[in-house]
C-alpha cells in the first residue's frame, strides 16, 4: 500500500503489487558492535499489468548498534529519494534520523523505545512538507518482542510523521509481526 498525490491535490492509497531487488550487509566490527548498510528498490518491477510503469523511490539506510549487558543502542540514517509513481517528474526526498534502545528483559522477552526525527521530507507534489507535520515534528515508538524457540513476536505502537502529514494531525499506528523459522 502506497500514499500518493492525486491530481486534485489530495491523497489517496493504491494498492500495488511489486517485486523489487533489495540489497543489505551487515558487518560486525567487534563483539557486540555491528554497523549495516540497506539499498531497498535498485530494481523493481510490477507483474501486474497495470503497473508496470509504475516507479518507486530508492532507500540507502546505514545504521550502527552497540550492546552493552542487556542494552543495545542503535542510531541510523535513511534516504528516499528518487522518482515514485507514473508521471516522469514525479520525485520524492526524504532523510531521516532514527535512535532506539532495546533492553533485555529476562531470557524471552525485549522492550523497546525509539525516536524518528525527518529532516527533509518533500515530494514534487506536496513541496515541502516538514512544515506541515504536526509538532513535535518528531515521532516515537515503544515496543515488546518475545523469542519462543523458532517462533519470534513483535508488536510496536509508534507516530507517523508521514500519515500525520497525510492527515494533518497526529497519527498513531501499530504493527504486529510474527516470524517463524523452519
Amino acid at each position: 500500500m502506497l500514499w500518493t498525490g492525486g491530481p486534485d491535490g489530495g491523497f489517496y492509497r493504491v494498492e500495488l503489487e511489486y517485486n523489487a531487488f533489495d540489497l543489505g550487509a551487515i558487518y560486525r566490527m567487534r563483539e557486540g558492535m555491528r554497523v549495516g548498510l540497506m539499498v531497498k528498490n535498485l530494481y523493481g518491477r510490477s507483474p501486474n499489468t497495470g503497473y508496470e510503469r509504475y516507479a518507486l523511490p530508492r532507500y540507502a539506510t546505514m545504521g550502527i548498534s552497540s550492546e552493552k549487558g542487556a542494552y543495545t543502542f542503535s542510531l541510523d540514517s535513511e534516504v528516499i529519494f528518487g522518482r515514485f509513481g507514473r508521471e516522469k517528474d514525479k520525485v520524492a526526498q526524504f532523510w531521516f534520523l532514527r535512535g532506539g534502545l532495546e533492553r533485555e528483559v529476562g531470557s524471552r522477552f525485549k522492550v523497546r523505545l525509539g525516536l524518528i526525527y525527518p529532516i527533509v521530507a518533500y515530494t514534487s507534489p506536496a513541496g515541502d512538507m516538514r512544515e506541515d507535520i504536526p509538532s513535535p515534528k518528531i515521532g516515537g515508538a515503544v515496543g515488546i518482542g518475545a523469542e519462543f524457540g523458532r517462533i519470534t513476536i513483535d508488536f510496536a505502537v509508534y507516530g507517523d510523521p508521514a500519515k500525520s502529514y497525510v492527515e494533518e494531525e497526529r497519527v498513531i499506528t501499530s504493527v504486529g509481526t510474527v516470524i517463524i523459522e523452519f
